[in-house]
């Protein structure tokens, strides 16, 4: 997995490529506890292929963050394969999670 974080002023860009599962996770977590102020936090799933539950918790965690900020989140650029576990968990109803061809970048 790979994790290349983009930050332009208060807004952060996490890009994940890979597979985010257990031994993985963490390092998405290592880099959400980085982030102390923002307006702004989007996952960018494009180059995603697997998530699992500890990928799951890592992307709740990053949104209970934003929301304790009150910055935007979002999650974008899902593939049809890792929508179906957000799915599955209900997480697309509780926060914005946008499918490949429909996010804007």
């Amino acid at each position: 997995m790979t994790i290349i974080v983009d930050k332009k002023d208060l807004v952060f860009t996490i890009h994940v490529a890979g597979w985010l599962d257990t031994e993985t996770a963490p390092a998405l977590g290592v880099e959400i506890d980085k982030i102390v102020k923002a307006e702004t936090i989007v996952l960018d799933f494009k180059e995603l292929e697997y998530i699992s539950s500890s990928g799951l918790r890592q992307v709740v965690a990053a949104y209970k963050k934003a929301k304790t900020m009150e910055a935007e989140f979002s999650v974008i650029n899902v593939s049809n394969d890792v929508m179906e576990v957000f799915k599955l968990t209900n997480l697309d109803g509780k926060m914005n999670i946008l499918p490949l061809n429909e996010a804007v970048e």
